[in-house]
C-alpha cells in the first residue's frame, strides 16, 4: 500500500510544478510585451543636410541683395541736396555741385541765384574757381533772327549765338535739345507749314543755357495772275538814260547795247547785250564781251529791277553783287537827255 500510496503522490506533485513553469512563462511573454527593445537612433542624411544649408545660405544672399537695393534706390531717389548734405567726400561733393549748377543753368535761374549757388560751392568744397570763373558758367542764350511768327513763303532760320565759344544745338520736332541734337551750323531752312525750332547753347566747359523757343507758321504766296514782261516790254523800260547821283555814274540802254559812265577813274565800260531772263518787274540781260577800257571782262550777267511803276526808279545789280538804285534822266527831246550834274564836263547826253 505504500508503494501505490507514493506513486500516487508522485501523480499529484507533477501539474503543480508544470502550472507553476506555465505561470512563469506567462509572465515572461507579457514583461517581453510591456518593456520595448531600445534601438540605436537613425544616422542623419547628408544630402538633407545639404539641402537645409543651400536653403538657409539662399535666405541670406536674397535678404543681403534686397538690402543692397533698397538702399540703391533710397540713394538714387535723393535729390542733389539731400545728396550734398550727406556727402563727405570733397571729390564727391565737387561732382554733385557740378551738377546742381548744371541743372540751375539749364532750367532758366535767375543769375542771382546762379551766383549765389556758385559762392555755396566754393565755400563748401574750398574750390575758388567756382567764383573765379563764374563767367563761364552764366551761359547767354542764344536769339533766332527771325521772330516767331507767320510768314508768307519758305524762311533761312538763323541762331545767334550769345558768345563767340559756345557751341549751339537745336531741334525741330518740338523736343527738348541736348548735346546730342543736331548742331547748328548753317542758317535752318523753315519749310511752308508749321515748325517749332528749339535751340541752346553750350559752353566750352560744357554747361547749357536754358532753351529758346520759336513757332513759325509759314503760308505759301498767294498765286499771281500777272504774267512776266516779255523780251519786248523789258527792253522799252529798260531804254534811255539812267544816273546815280551818288557815284555819279550814268547808265546808258539802246535796244542792243548797254554802256557804262564811271566817273572814277574816268571811263567807259560797254558792250551788246542779249536778255536772259524777265520777271514781272524786271529782267537779267548778258553783256557780251563786256569791255572796260580796253579791258575784255568776258560775258557778264547784270540784273535789273523797275521797282514801282511810274516812280522812274531802276535798280541794277551785277549778279551777286549789290543794288545801286538809278534815276531816268530828263528827256528833253530829239534824243537829248539831262541829267542833275555834271559828268565830264556836261550834264546832256545825245542818246540815239
Amino acid at each position: 500500500m505504500k508503494d501505490h500510496e507514493h506513486q500516487s503522490n508522485n501523480y499529484e506533485g507533477t501539474p503543480a510544478n508544470d502550472e507553476l513553469n506555465w505561470a512563469e512563462l506567462e509572465r515572461t511573454e507579457v514583461d517581453s510585451e510591456i518593456v520595448p527593445t531600445r534601438r540605436p537612433p537613425p544616422k542623419k542624411s547628408k544630402k538633407t543636410l545639404i539641402i537645409i544649408l543651400a536653403i538657409v545660405g539662399g535666405v541670406l544672399i536674397l535678404a543681403g541683395l534686397t538690402f543692397f537695393l533698397y538702399n540703391q534706390f533710397v540713394v538714387s531717389n535723393l535729390t542733389s541736396e539731400e545728396k550734398i548734405e550727406k556727402t563727405t567726400d570733397q571729390a564727391e561733393l565737387k561732382k554733385l555741385y557740378d551738377e546742381l549748377i548744371s541743372s540751375y543753368l539749364s532750367s532758366g535761374k535767375s543769375e542771382a541765384e546762379i551766383l549765389a549757388l556758385l559762392e555755396r560751392a566754393a565755400t563748401e568744397t574750398g574750390d575758388q574757381s567756382y567764383i573765379t570763373n563764374k563767367d563761364s558758367y552764366l551761359v547767354k542764350k542764344p536769339n533766332f533772327n527771325l521772330a516767331p511768327g507767320t510768314y508768307e513763303g519758305s524762311q533761312n532760320l538763323e541762331i545767334i549765338k550769345g558768345s563767340a565759344d559756345d557751341a549751339v544745338y537745336y531741334t525741330i520736332d518740338g523736343s527738348l535739345p541736348n548735346q546730342t541734337s543736331a548742331k547748328y551750323t548753317a542758317a535752318i531752312p523753315l519749310a511752308i507749314g508749321e515748325t517749332t525750332v528749339k535751340a541752346i547753347a553750350v559752353s566750352a566747359k560744357g554747361f547749357s543755357s536754358p532753351a529758346i523757343e520759336g513757332h513759325y507758321i509759314l503760308t505759301s504766296p498767294p498765286t499771281t495772275t500777272q504774267s512776266v514782261l516779255s523780251e519786248e516790254e523789258f527792253i522799252n523800260k529798260l531804254y534811255g538814260i539812267w544816273y546815280n547821283s551818288d557815284s555819279g555814274t550814268v547808265l546808258s540802254v539802246s535796244q542792243a547795247t548797254y554802256r557804262e559812265y564811271i566817273p572814277t577813274p574816268l571811263s567807259v565800260a560797254s558792250g551788246d547785250y542779249i536778255v536772259v531772263s524777265t520777271t514781272e518787274n524786271g529782267g537779267t540781260i548778258k553783256v557780251l564781251d563786256f569791255t572796260y577800257d580796253g579791258y575784255n571782262a568776258g560775258d557778264t550777267l547784270v540784273e535789273f529791277d523797275f521797282g514801282t511803276i511810274g516812280d522812274n526808279q531802276i535798280q541794277r545789280r551785277y549778279a551777286g553783287k549789290s543794288w545801286l538804285n538809278y534815276t531816268a534822266a530828263e528827256y528833253l527831246g530829239s534824243g537829248q537827255y539831262r541829267i542833275p550834274f555834271l559828268f565830264a564836263g556836261q550834264d546832256i547826253f545825245t542818246f540815239d
